[in-house]
């Protein structure tokens, strides 16, 4: 008895030490459901960035740990909102149907890089968007979307009239839509299986941000973009918490959350973006890749063939209990 009495002193004595080193806290480890390739901006900048913020901001003694192949990509929402992961980052459009609401942000139109997107999309889901109560189960983070989407292939194109009929990979969401009006044959498939797509031929090239061409290795296999100077699309994302990962954490633990979200943790996730972008387009110059802007002529027909596509979104926004008029004009009016 003896023995075992000096046993738990001495356990409860670490167990307290454990505190006292992480600021009074019990150390709170976040499992971060993640995808993409490691060298990806959100695996190699943004995650990181993340946990050095809230390490700080607890003492030591709240941290994140990403853990790859919990979960396919379009898995993602369900993976954080049944609690098998803390956190994760979705594409709202690998999910049909269930958000509309974002598609405002992936407008053909919206002009600016992702940090200016970003803050913008966010600021437009907190006025706006967030009414509709698209995500349930989970807490949302951030919303934020990619730099400018361009239409990468394995031939050169000089032209939209080109790709129609062309099998390129669409990414879901409005991008979905512009294929459809481009007249393109769309290959449906998450961003990680495009490299092998391409390579064996199932698809002649992809809309992706040049970003995504390097951290997804389709620079190596499509070495020409066709790039609309007015913006083509974009893809929205969101950063979730689930809702009992928020909710069971300590008063401490759930501010360095909450000082950390919404508009600021959407405009630093852009900019990583952005400086991937500036990666990107310095690997593909590097693997030989060609980037062709689109002409005068190209930007008006492009224009043309997607204009019906803006008010089919705003549409399904007001069907969601939001007014999609105001939103998008709200969104626009913070990129002028």
């Amino acid at each position: 008895m003896k023995k075992l009495l000096l046993g738990l002193s001495a356990a409860a004595t670490m167990v307290f030490a454990g505190q006292a080193m992480a600021g009074g806290h019990a150390a709170k480890e976040l499992i971060v459901s993640t995808w993409a390739a490691p060298v990806h901006t959100m695996n190699a900048n943004v995650f990181p960035w993340m946990d050095g913020e809230l390490q700080k901001c607890s003492g030591g003694s709240l941290s994140l740990k990403l853990e790859y192949n919990l979960a396919p990509p379009p898995a993602q929402y369900d993976t954080v909102r049944d609690g098998v992961a803390d956190l994760t980052w979705i594409v709202h459009g690998y999910t049909p149907g269930k958000f509309a609401t974002t598609k405002l942000a992936e407008l053909p139109g919206n002009t600016g890089n992702a940090e200016q997107m970003s803050v913008a999309f966010q600021k437009t889901w907190e006025k706006y968007l967030s009414k509709a109560g698209e995500a349930k189960g989970v807490q949302v983070l951030a919303n934020y979307v990619h730099g400018p989407g361009h239409v990468n292939t394995v031939k050169k194109i000089t032209s939209y009239k080109e790709i129609e009929g062309m099998k390129l990979r669409v990414g879901g969401g409005v991008a979905n839509d512009i294929g459809s009006a481009l007249g393109v044959a769309g290959v449906n498939l998450p961003a990680p299986g495009v490299y092998e797509a391409v390579s064996s031929g199932v698809a002649e090239g992809v809309f992706f941000p040049i970003e995504t061409m390097y951290a997804f290795k389709v620079a190596e296999v499509a070495k020409y973009t066709f790039r609309n100077p007015d913006g083509m699309y974009t893809t929205s994302f969101g950063l979730l918490m689930n809702d009992d990962s928020y909710n069971d954490l300590s008063d401490k633990h759930r501010k360095c959350i909450d000082d950390m979200r919404g508009v600021e943790l959407s405009r630093k996730i852009g900019k990583y973006w952005d400086e991937a972008d500036d990666l990107g387009y310095e690997k593909f110059a590097e693997m030989g890749g060609t980037v062709t802007d689109a002409s005068p002529a190209e930007r008006a027909y492009y224009k043309e063939k997607t204009s019906g596509i803006e008010a089919q979104i705003v549409a399904a926004a007001s069907d969601r209990g939001v007014d999609g008029k105001a939103a998008l004009a709200y969104y626009r009016s913070l990129l002028n």
